[in-house]
């Protein structure tokens, strides 16, 4: 059988269909290459970055239950899904353009059966190919980012890379799910029996409807009402009204994605002619040409801007966990401070300056102290199964220092009389909805029940007795309260307190850690307890015949990586703190800035392949536009216009959505903006301007393919 076939601009005869096949798959083998990098991209970052999720490394600093867990776990879906989501848009350009060359072959008799088995293996080939290719590479490419991460914080023994089974498993899931999903897709295709209908698919456009000109205010206006809703009604009903939203409430968020998409529809598919139709009239092809395929274009430019706002928002996370670790704890008036029971036999001024000697160390203001533990009523707040906020009255130990003692530490002012208190707390203490610094009630002495109902005459800043000390709060008494309550005090009841400080105290790390574990090897029963634990909550735990939920023993050695985060009395060294900061801080770090550019590198493939369909799916309307006398800088013009509203407009609703959440963040969090805070609003901009850089670098290179598409330059 003979006959003669003309495609594009070949020809061929006396040919069989299995080398028309070839010759089609051959002409067109950019779309495998596209759906390929696709897949390969996709299953390359998430697979990489599960590796080093799942790590035990990385699991271990991060604590189970807590937010930073459940933010990373968070983040971690919403880069599969993002990386799901353009690897579909890719599938399905894939698909479209493939129904042209299936219906060409139904029209030659070829049997349907027949070509849907030559789709499925084609299909297995090129997908297995690429994420075989992605795995394969995901271990190498995640040991490489470590190994470069390692280089840029502090290299420890816990921060060695480590493989998981868990982290490959996942990998291999994510894998899986978009075989599954390229398959489905695939299956639907060729469903599709309508050979005039698969002959057609390019040329279908959408029903231009008339977009409102509100339509945009109303979207922005959605946007800025759903963030207040999701971020401040919350913190504003706990505050005012001791009142928590319901887990449903989060639901409101969703109006600033309804609003999201009403601003780039409007923007993409609203246009008049206003005070000035001449530049309504110069775009009018451009503005037209988008309006066919609005809903579209739509869609995939506000997963864009998602990807925009995932990428911003995780690495602004990532640099103000970096910044706190910086700054955590560095406004302590001391870089040293020890306290442990009375009754231990423990480290003093002469062992501390024995070691400063070996380590070459500075000592500077050594000051001792001690402290009563005293036991106190004090009212804080609970909340209920309905969120509800309510008053509760507490009773355990803490913490109370002679008002000239702190004076003497301190080296300030701190003037109080019989009956009255003042409340110790960090610098720029915050009062949170749980307590108040107000909170005490009653002393008694634990000895002779002795009580005494004090007045509250204000706070104190000091960082080393407001950190991992006494909880709630630790307290200052006058000094006849003091003396009163302290001559039936056995030193069961005490504690002391050490506080010095060391010339150039973060040059003084191994210096720290001989004290730590000089510190840590001279503790014993008497100390070995969780940072919650309270005596006389276990005493009347125990007398109602309850179990005491922080009672039980550590494990007192230097290797326990969480002993300065879990022991009751873990040490206080500036150098220490931030090093055990920047650790945790590191790994955070690594998965936010990771995740920020899988997001990057997501919105950067969708937006350029956006652009090349653009050029593909109108290279005959350029082309009549050429006939009909417009020349090339018109054209261009035409383009240029079409690919800044692809790239501009959803990474400009993207981080506008972020300097808006941020914002709402830092100050209803404690309804105030602080000066750390605002270095981290800086601190976003620029990134928006590196992501507005990169994305502008990607706008080029798609600027240059689209021109010679439609055959500009050529």
């Amino acid at each position: 059988m003979s006959f003669l076939i003309r495609y594009g601009h070949w020809e061929v005869t006396a040919m069989t269909m299995s080398s028309i096949t070839a010759k089609l798959r051959r002409k067109n083998q950019d779309q495998y290459r596209l759906l390929g990098i696709c897949i390969f991209l996709s299953v390359l970052l998430v697979s990489s970055f599960t590796i080093m999720f799942f790590s035990p490394s990385i699991q271990e600093f991060l604590p189970q239950g807590g937010d930073t867990r459940k933010l990373m776990w968070l983040m971690l879906g919403v880069v599969s899904v993002g990386c799901l989501i353009f690897t579909l848009y890719g599938s399905s350009l894939f698909f479209r353009k493939k129904s042209r060359e299936f219906g060409v072959m139904l029209a030659l008799g070829q049997e349907k059966r027949e070509l849907s088995r030559q789709l499925s293996r084609e299909l297995a080939a090129v997908v297995g190919k690429y994420v075989l290719s992605g795995l394969a590479l995901a271990i190498p490419v995640s040991y490489l980012i470590w190994k470069l991460f390692q280089m840029m914080v502090i290299s420890t023994e816990r921060l060695r890379y480590r493989l998981g089974i868990a982290g490959a498993l996942a990998g291999l899931l994510f894998a899986a799910a978009l075989s599954v999903c390229i398959l489905i897709l695939g299956i639907r295709f060729i469903r599709r029996a309508n050979i005039m209908d698969i002959l057609n698919a390019n040329r279908k456009t959408e029903m231009v409807r008339e977009i409102k000109p509100w339509y945009g205010k109303a979207g922005a206006a959605l946007i800025v009402a759903g963030l207040f809703l999701a971020m401040a009604v919350p913190q504003l009903t706990v505050r005012l009204f001791k009142q928590g939203m319901p887990g449903m409430w989060n639901l409101t968020y969703l109006l600033a994605l309804l609003g999201l998409y009403m601003v780039i529809l409007s923007a993409i598919g609203h246009s008049k002619r206003g005070k000035h139709p001449e530049k309504y009239y110069n775009h009018i092809i451009s503005t037209n040409l988008m309006r066919f395929t609005a809903r579209q274009t739509t869609r995939n430019m506000c997963v864009i801007a998602l990807l925009a706002f995932v990428m911003v928002t995780s690495a602004f996370w990532g640099v103000m966990y970096y910044f706190s670790a910086i700054e955590g704890g560095m406004d302590a008036p001391y870089d040293y401070s020890l306290h442990f029971p009375a009754k231990e036999e423990q480290i003093g001024q002469e062992e501390i300056e024995t070691l400063a000697k070996k380590y070459d160390v500075s000592l500077t203001d050594y000051e001792e102290s001690q402290l009563l533990n005293l036991i106190i009523r004090y009212t804080g707040r609970d909340m209920n199964d309905q969120k509800q906020y309510f008053d509760v009255e507490y009773e355990k130990m803490a913490s109370f220092i002679s008002a000239s003692n702190l004076e003497r530490i301190l080296g300030k002012s701190v003037s109080l009389k019989a009956g009255e208190y003042k409340t110790v707390t960090a610098a720029d203490f915050r009062e949170a909805i749980w307590v108040s610094a107000d909170c005490l009630d009653e002393i008694t002495d634990p000895v002779t029940g002795e009580s005494m109902k004090p007045e509250f005459k204000g706070t104190v800043e000091f960082d080393n007795l407001a950190v991992n000390n006494s909880h709630p709060f630790t307290f200052v008494l006058s000094d006849e309260d003091y003396d009163r309550f302290e001559k039936d005090l056995a030193d069961d009841w005490k504690e002391d307190h050490i506080f010095f400080n060391t010339a150039d105290v973060m040059e003084t790390y191994g210096f720290a850690d001989a004290v730590k574990k000089e510190y840590i090897s001279r503790a014993t029963s008497l100390s070995n307890h969780y940072g919650l634990y309270d005596a006389h909550e276990e005493e009347l735990a125990l007398a109602a015949g309850n179990e005491y939920s922080y009672a039980g023993e550590l494990d007192l050695s230097a290797d326990n990586p969480q002993i300065l985060d879990e022991w009751k009395y873990s040490p206080f060294s500036k150098v220490l703190l931030q090093a055990g900061a920047m650790e945790l801080t590191a790994v955070f770090v690594l998965l936010s800035i990771y995740i920020s550019v899988i997001s990057l590198t997501a919105a950067g493939i969708m937006s350029y392949v956006r652009s090349i369909t653009i050029a593909v799916d109108n290279c005959q309307l350029f082309e009549d536009l050429k006939r009909l006398g417009a020349n090339n800088a018109y054209r261009e013009r035409a383009i240029r216009v079409q690919l800044r509203r692809i790239f501009a407009y959803p990474v400009a609703a993207g981080c506008t959505i972020v300097a808006v959440f941020s914002l709402f963040l830092t100050y209803f969090n404690d309804m105030r903006i602080q000066v750390f805070e605002v270095k981290m609003l800086l601190m976003e901009v620029l990134l928006m301007i590196v992501i507005a850089g990169v994305m502008y670098a990607v706008y080029r290179v798609a600027y240059s393919r689209t021109k010679q598409i439609v055959g500009i330059g050529r």
